[in-house]
């Protein structure tokens, strides 16, 4: 299995045409969908003895797990879907409406059914796996009109393992040549009110947080996508209730309109296609024969079957670059994140990022840490003015001509005398000017070529549409979709690797021109410093089985500085650098961007990680994983392995059991958030542990919020043996519950817990308090290896009584059990008055209230109280005040606020007031 080979059919390529009445003098060259010989006419022949074709017909996976029916009822062409025996799609519509014919919907009689089975295995250039299974059944059914007319449809289905794919195929026929599509008529009635994680259905971008909601609470789309319609873009993921998982999707989208989902007739859980429109109004304009896309519906029992499974690659052509050797993954940095934190601009002047001599600076950097290639953003003329200038008409970049700040000849010549020698990654920003690129793509593509440059990342920035002989056509739409084929393709005749922001969404075309390396697409890092908001710490464990169900995203990771001071303001990245680091393995791409300033990087050993990692993988497991709250990723590059574990704004231990290691022994290096971590505080700690295993073991991996652990599994080799320690599970040892035994109502009490860690790693458990069984505090205890750490609970019992108080990690696993005796409130307490105590709304980080107050005794005698200030629940301050019947003292409590956010501070039962300490202003 040298090479791609693994075609269905041989085909009966389409030549390169042109569609001009039809498509308004677009040239489609060479960019048409492949449609076997046997499909480029009609189907007619009959599946039984009897001379007819059953209107009936069923297919099963190979495994016999998923079954599609397809009927006619009442002459309408209709599809379901069972999977493991629950019915995940009703019956549902198939057809198409046309401008200036009738509709494709009814009237048909079955003309013809051919069924086939394949089983083989093939080879990608790059990917996920070495090696891809294409397993599947197929049944190819031929439609006819009863009347005239007359015409023909052919419906081909496949069942695979992992899913079910379809798509139409208008076949070469007398009575339909020339067509405009103005309505697909693909239904998804859906069994139940499914959860759902979706974006909206924009036209000109993907890029948005996933919603998840039921599919009746999907709502209304943007600006630029349908009006008054509730729609979504894919691919969309669902659960079912009994925890199926299936994703809606498309693949080999050539020469067709993107898809869309929108609500069918206010019905809650049924959507129906709904494609890209033409300036016009029409969908999709061709000719016969012609095929659609595939219509995918993946399928699985978890989260991970949906991110493991190659359905929509499969369902692509073969590979068609006979030469692939100049094709290789690769790592990048370049001169990018500095303009989006505002160290620098993309617009020449002063603080220009683009100058020869930080390009080489970056080269510097590069070669003596193994990173392939240098990205250069704003070298080329036309960047002047501001987004509004470059992003709209009259479009004036230039792909050839360097700025009088930057050098392109001189850095590429200065990269390529490194050792080891490193590239330049090309940029080409069109700003929406397609007809201005298009105007000197053959001519830039060459000069990369003669360079010796072999990868570029190519931008269609504008939020109007992208503009085409002084007309503005959909990002998503039938002609942006050829344009983005005819590119990659030419990009393949200069040896050019693409890495293409704002673009049509993957759909496994990188199969067919594996020179298409990754996409953007979907909400990347650089939104971390568009808002306060950002991507929060779900965001990135909800792609793996949402957007990357459709191939790989050019996310840009590794930005160390996540607070990125100070520079950043008010905004930051929403992870720990711990967690940078397993987006490498959690992030699937075949240009993988180390994407922080080399200044961040300096001297710092975890960056060796990034050094090592893999951008091929020749295996890919997901160990587990829940939609947007966690994950962990187990990738395999011939003898190593590379695990990344990651998990939302809960902190969180997962085992990594790892069984799938060969037999043997491993050094495992293992980069976990730090002791001393904290989100808020100190989200750059990492702590790095290296010590042996082997497959009987499991890991622990323990996270604090928004944090992560990323581990690297090689061989063993020699000494290491003999030197390294043996890895030790974190099982926690529970030592001196101590709790009050006897308190008064509304007194604050502090149970402690001894927790001690035995393992060799940081440690990670849940652990609660509970009060007659009811949890009333939560901890998430993180001990290092060989320490002991005091845990403290916090209770308040309000009503006088005898409590059991508990701590385990639930009711079912308790570790002690105390007694607790709540005696009535002292009565001469009760004497007291409070007068004052007025607490600020907002202080700065590191400020030092005072709260000063009048307590009086109103009581008949002399008492002695201690009056306390409470912050959170939790008592931070304490004054003890002596006062005879009738006398008063002026109190005074101070507290200092060491990091941002909202406080309930609260002086005995006077309160809770809110104290806002904000983030401090960048300098």
């Amino acid at each position: 299995m040298a090479r791609d080979t693994d075609s269905d059919d041989t085909p009966d390529r389409l030549k390169r045409r042109e569609i001009l009445a039809a498509a308004g003098g677009i040239a489609v060259a060479g960019v048409t969908p492949t449609i076997t010989t046997a499909n480029r006419t009609p189907v007619t022949n009959t599946d039984n003895e009897e001379g007819h074709a059953k209107s009936t017909q069923t297919l099963e996976s190979p495994n016999g797990e998923i079954e599609v029916t397809v009927e006619l009822i009442e002459s309408e062409p209709r599809y379901s879907l069972v999977s493991g025996g629950e019915t995940l799609i009703e019956p549902s519509t198939l057809g198409f409406e046309f401008r200036d014919a009738d509709p494709f919907n009814g009237g048909f009689e079955v003309s013809g059914v051919r069924r086939q089975s394949k089983d083989s295995t093939w080879e990608p250039v790059w990917g996920e796996t070495a090696e891809v299974r294409n397993q599947y059944n197929e049944l190819t059914i031929g439609l006819i009109e009863a009347d005239e007319p007359g015409r023909s449809l052919t419906l081909v289905f496949r069942a695979y393992d992992d899913g079910v794919a379809f798509r139409y195929v208008l076949p070469e026929q007398d009575g339909l040549d020339e067509f405009a599509i103005t309505q697909e008529r693909t239904g998804f009635a859906f069994a139940d009110d499914y959860t759902a994680w979706w974006i909206p259905d924009g036209w000109e971008s993907y890029e948005y947080l996933y919603e998840e909601t039921p599919l009746s609470e999907i709502t209304n789309s943007p600006d630029d996508g349908l009006e008054d319609t509730d729609a979504v873009n894919t691919p969309v993921t669902m659960k079912t209730a009994n925890d199926q998982y299936l994703s809606v999707h498309e693949a080999a989208l050539t020469d067709y309109a993107g898809m869309t989902l929108a609500r069918h007739e206010d019905r809650p859980a049924e959507f129906e296609s709904a494609l890209v429109p033409w300036p016009d109004g029409a969908k999709v304009k061709a000719e016969t024969p012609h095929a659609s896309p595939w219509r995918t519906i993946t399928v699985g029992s978890e989260p991970g079957d949906l991110a493991e499974s190659r359905l929509v690659l499969n369902l692509n052509e073969p590979n068609e670059i006979q030469d692939t050797s100049w094709i290789n993954p690769e790592k990048y940095m370049g001169i990018w994140w500095e303009m989006h934190i505002g160290k620098a601009t993309w617009a020449p002047g002063p603080d220009v990022g683009a100058t020869t001599a930080n390009a080489k600076r970056y080269m510097d950097f590069a070669s003596e840490h193994g990173i392939e290639s240098v990205l250069v953003e704003g070298w080329n003329t036309g960047w002047e003015g501001g987004f509004d200038d470059w992003s709209n008409p009259p479009h004036t970049f230039d792909f050839t001509e360097s700025t009088d700040q930057y050098d392109l000849e001189e850095v590429v010549e200065y990269g390529q005398q490194k050792d080891p020698s490193v590239g330049v990654t090309i940029h080409n920003e069109t700003g929406g000017g397609v007809s201005n690129y298009l105007d000197q793509i053959e001519e830039a593509y060459a000069y990369y070529e003669e360079l010796g440059i072999h990868s570029a990342k190519l931008g269609y920035v504008s939020a109007e549409g992208m503009s085409i002989d002084g007309e503005l056509y959909p990002h998503h739409s039938q002609r942006m979709v050829n344009h983005y084929r005819y590119v990659t393709q030419l990009a393949a005749e200069h040896e050019l690797m693409l890495n293409v922001h704002e673009p049509i969404k993957p759909t496994g075309i990188r199969r067919t021109w594996p020179n298409l390396m990754t996409q953007e697409g979907f909400r990347g890092l650089e939104y971390e410093n568009a808002s306060p908001r950002g991507n929060p710490p779900g965001h990135t464990l909800t792609l793996p089985f949402t957007r990357m169900i459709a191939g790989p995203v050019d996310y840009n990771q590794g930005i160390f500085d996540v607070l990125h001071e100070p520079y950043g303001g008010d905004t930051r990245v929403h992870n720990t650098r711990a967690r940078q680091l397993t987006l490498f393995v959690i992030m699937f791409s075949g240009l993988q961007m180390a994407a922080d300033l080399p200044e961040n990087y300096d001297d710092l050993d975890e960056f060796e990680f990034i050094e090592n990692v893999p951008v091929s993988w020749d295996e890919t497991n997901v160990v587990h994983g829940s939609i947007g709250r966690y994950t962990t990723f187990a990738r395999r590059n011939g003898e190593e392995w590379y695990l990344g574990s990651g998990t939302d704004d809960t902190p969180r231990a997962l085992d990594v059991p790892l069984s799938f290691l060969e037999k043997g022994t491993y050094v495992a290096t293992v980069y976990t958030d730090g002791e001393d971590a904290d989100y808020h505080t100190n989200p750059t700690s990492v702590d790095i542990d290296e010590f042996l295993v082997d497959g009987n073991d499991t890991l622990l991996a323990s996270m604090i919020e928004g944090g992560g652990q990323t581990v690297r599994l090689r061989p063993v080799e020699g000494k290491e043996r003999a030197d390294l320690p043996s890895y030790e599970y974190p099982d926690y040892e529970y030592d001196s519950f101590i709790i009050q035994n006897e308190v008064m109502a509304s007194e604050a009490i502090t149970p402690t817990l001894e927790v001690t860690n035995p393992g060799t790693v940081i440690g990670g458990e849940s652990l609660s308090l509970y009060v007659d069984g009811e949890e009333v505090d939560t901890r998430f205890v993180r001990v290092s290896g060989g320490n002991e750490e005091q845990v403290d609970f916090a209770f308040k019992p309000s009503d006088p009584g005898t409590y059991e108080v508990a701590v385990g990690p639930s009711p079912d696993d308790l570790i002690a059990t105390e007694t607790v005796e709540v005696t009535p409130t002292s009565a001469e307490f009760e004497w007291l008055s409070f007068d004052g105590f007025d607490v600020p709304e907002e202080v700065e980080r590191g400020a030092t209230i005072e709260v000063t107050g009048t307590v009086t005794n109103t009581g008949d005698g002399e008492t002695s109280q201690v009056v306390k200030m409470t912050v959170d629940a939790e008592v931070v301050r304490a004054a003890r005040i002596n006062l005879e019947s009738g006398g008063s003292s002026e109190v005074t409590l101070e507290y200092t606020f060491d990091m941002p956010g909202e406080y309930a501070v609260a002086i005995e039962d006077l309160g809770p007031w809110t104290v806002t300490v904000p983030e401090p202003e960048a300098a």
